[in-house]
């Protein structure tokens, strides 16, 4: 892949619309989780939410076909074959994710005539768990130079939450 060199400014800019996004999803996993919010147009509104970042984050770390401006894992590392090389193969879970993203939310498709009551509910928890063990290896390997600080106070976070358990 043949894409434009950015600097680490750039790219420690655009980590923080990365941090949004993994934030984003698993604050609304716990929410879903915790039917706060019942059932309903809310309820609909935080499922559609967390979609919405499942599919950011997996055009982010599983790049298919990405578009001159799309920040992808790839740009982070000083060969675009690297990322590829290290991160987990995309599991059956998160590529139907990302397929059913694309075809139940983001786009109005007739695919969304075949979701029957069985195959309706999203195992959100699950999503958002293998996401992150992704975008956790992601994290170790990618050079911190090219991270925001709230990567490395998010950083700081995990370690004190583990130091007290």
């Amino acid at each position: 892949m043949n894409r434009k060199q950015r600097t680490d400014d750039t790219l420690r800019e655009a980590s923080e619309h990365l941090y949004y996004e993994v934030w984003m999803l698993t604050s609304l996993a716990n929410g879903i989780g915790s039917e706060i919010a019942g059932q309903g147009p809310i309820a609909n509104a935080l499922l559609e939410s967390f979609v919405i970042h499942v599919r950011g984050i997996m055009d982010f770390l599983y790049s298919d076909n990405p578009k001159p401006d799309d920040v992808i894992a790839e740009d982070y590392f000083e060969s675009s074959d690297k990322w590829p090389l290290i991160r987990p193969k995309l599991t059956a879970l998160l590529k139907t994710a990302k397929k059913r993203a694309g075809k139940e939310v983001a786009h109005l498709t007739y695919a969304r005539l075949e979701v029957t009551l069985e195959t309706k509910p999203w195992p959100f928890i699950q999503i958002a768990t293998e996401i992150s063990r992704v975008m956790s290896i992601f994290l170790e390997k990618v050079p911190k130079s090219k991270l925001g600080k709230q990567w490395e106070m998010s950083s700081k976070a995990q370690k004190n939450r583990g130091d007290r358990a």
